[in-house]
This record gives structure tokens, C-alpha cells and sequence, in this order.
């Protein structure tokens, strides 16, 4: 930058800056004062302008206004250039010499002076902006392909999680109970163990399911927890059918069910209350009872943690937990109309 500004100075008066010869006169130390001053031109209008740019990071940031904050920071680096060049020449005529008189031709000087500020200032302002740009760009790239990295990752938990050897474990213990006591009921209850793999092996690539599918995934959930826990699960579903065509995360209900069973106390004594209802701002809300298990049962402990991390990469929004000593209740953002 320091050669390009001696060649913009030596354009705008050539004869101030003409290149001595290198022997017998010593001239060459001028020659090496303007270059010197040149550099330490560029050097100041280098760190003028870095600091113009940061400035205008913090008040008028790229992401609000684009095209006025280019406006201004084109108009803030000529003026820095037009400073910092016409300083340099101001400088060296007064250190050679310092009772120069101004001429017409100095004044036009000075107008070229503005004018390839100007052109200096619309460099280094398109310098920046590239810079900017390029680094948001490959920012970006960077972020999609964390996401999509993260997406995958969130989705193979999410099937690791519903395959469960323990669940499948427990259901099973179930199911060789009640085949025994009420055959009839048994194939019930196969019918519905296989309802819910079903729908893990048929929605493990998908994004979103209408809310429909979830709930009926539910009741088959609830329908083997009802198996094993009997009257120490009680279970109101209410939601209404203009908010069951709308979408949700796969496997969020089944997931929510799974945490209230495993954290809670669920016996006659202590029955397990579970609620699922939409409410006016067009969330689906999924209240249980608290009675706090002392010992929680082994899992992959994805649970909460996963439906907010696939609601963050879907509408960065996560759902909202309130939890009261009384009740632990999730509000999940319906998506869609």
C-alpha cells in the first residue's frame, strides 16, 4: 500500500518526486524520504481505516443496513485517505520547502489529491467488504455443515434411543406376563409393540410428522405403559383436531412419555398423571405429575436434551420447560398451519 500511495503522490506532482540519480550527489536520501514517508502513510491509513471499519461494526453493523453501511464507510475511508494523503504531501513540502507559495497548478494538485483519495478509499472500502463477505460466506459453510452434521447425529440418537434394549426389555417382561393371564390382551399389546417400532423404522430419516401420527404413536406408547403400570398411570389426551394436522419432531411425544415413567414414582399409591393439550398460542403442552424417582433407571439419557437440539435446528426455537415442584411441564411449538 505504501508504493501505491507514493505513485498516487508522484502522479499528482511528478516533479517534487522525481527519481534522483543514486551517485555523486547524494540525492538518493530525499528519494528514501518519500518512500519512507509513503510507508509510514499507508501505515496510518491502514490502522485508520481498521479502526474506522471496527467503529462502524459495533454502530452500523452489516447485518441491519448493508447498503448504507457501505455508504458510510466509503464516505469515512475517503475522508481518512484524503487526510492521510494530503498530510504526506503537505509534510514533505513543508520539510523541503517550507516557503513554497501554492499555485493554480498546486490547487489542481490538490483536487487530484481528493480524487484519488477518493479512489484509494473505494479500494480499500472493496478490500474490506470482500473480506467481510467471504468470511460470513465460508462462516456459513462452515455453520451448514455443522448443522446437517449435527442433524444426522441428532437423528441417529434419536432411533438409538427408541430402540432401547431396556425398553424392549421391560416390554417384554410384560408381554410374557400377560400371556399367560389374558391371551387376548396379549395380542393386543404385540400389535401395539409393533406399532411403535413400525413408526421408528418408517420416520427415522424424516424431519417433521403431522401431530396425528405422533398422537396415535402416543396411545400405542401409553397402551404398553398401561400394560405395565396399570392404574398408576392416568392419561388425559385433549387436543383439538384443527392442531392435529400441524407438525412436530419424530418420536418427540414418545420421548416425553418415556422421561415422565422413568423419573417419576408410577404405582396406585403414587399414580403418574400425564396431560397433552394445545393451548392459544399454538404449542402443544405435555404436563406430568412430580413424584421424584430416588433412583432413576439406566437409558441413553438423550431424552429433553434431544428435542430441544432438533427444535434449535429446526425454527431455532426450543421449547419451553417449566417445572414447578408440583408438575413438569414441556410446551413444544407446533410447526406449519
Amino acid at each position: 500500500m505504501g508504493l501505491l500511495i507514493y505513485l498516487i503522490v508522484y502522479y499528482v506532482d511528478p516533479k517534487s518526486f522525481e527519481v534522483p540519480p543514486y551517485v555523486g550527489t547524494g540525492a538518493w536520501k530525499a528519494y528514501c524520504f518519500d518512500i519512507c514517508s509513503c510507508l509510514i502513510g499507508a501505515y496510518i491509513l491502514s490502522e485508520l481505516s481498521l479502526w474506522s471499519t471496527d467503529q462502524l461494526n459495533r454502530i452500523l453493523p452489516w447485518e441491519d443496513r448493508p447498503l448504507l453501511r457501505f455508504m458510510v464507510q466509503l464516505i469515512t475511508l475517503i475522508i481518512d485517505s484524503v487526510v492521510v494523503i494530503g498530510g504526506i504531501v503537505w509534510v514533505i513540502i513543508l520539510i523541503e520547502e517550507p516557503d513554497y507559495r501554492f499555485t493554480e497548478a498546486d490547487w489542481l494538485s490538490i483536487r487530484q489529491t481528493f480524487a484519488f483519495g477518493s479512489l484509494m478509499a473505494l479500494f480499500i472500502n472493496a478490500l474490506q467488504t470482500g473480506e467481510y463477505f467471504f468470511t460470513r460466506w465460508r462462516t456459513s459453510m462452515l455453520e451448514a455443515e455443522r448443522l446437517k452434521r449435527e442433524s444426522v447425529e441428532a437423528r441417529f440418537e434419536a432411533l438409538k434411543g427408541q430402540l432401547d434394549p431396556h425398553f424392549l426389555f421391560n416390554n417384554l417382561n410384560t408381554l410374557s406376563y400377560i400371556v399367560e393371564e389374558n391371551p387376548r390382551r396379549a395380542v393386543a399389546f404385540i400389535e401395539s409393540l409393533s406399532l411403535v417400532y413400525r413408526y421408528v423404522l418408517q420416520n427415522r430419516d424424516k424431519t417433521l410428522v403431522p401431530l396425528r401420527d405422533e398422537l396415535k404413536l402416543a396411545e400405542a406408547y401409553l397402551f404398553l405403559l398401561k400394560n405395565r403400570f396399570e392404574e398408576g398411570l392416568q392419561v388425559t389426551i385433549d387436543v383439538p383436531d384443527c392442531d392435529r394436522d400441524r407438525l412436530i419432531p419424530p418420536m418427540t411425544l414418545q420421548l416425553l412419555l418415556e422421561n415422565a415413567v422413568k423419573h417419576n414414582v408410577v404405582n396406585e399409591q403414587h399414580p403418574l398423571h400425564i396431560t397433552l393439550t394445545c393451548n392459544e398460542s399454538g404449542e402443544l403442552v405435555v404436563q406430568n405429575s412430580l413424584h421424584r424417582r430416588q433412583h432413576v433407571e439406566a437409558g441413553t439419557g438423550i431424552g429433553l436434551q434431544n428435542i430441544r437440539h432438533r427444535y434449535e435446528l429446526l425454527i431455532n426455537k426450543q421449547p419451553a420447560v417449566v417445572e414447578n415442584g408440583q408438575s413438569f411441564t414441556v410446551r413444544l411449538p407446533l410447526i406449519g398451519t
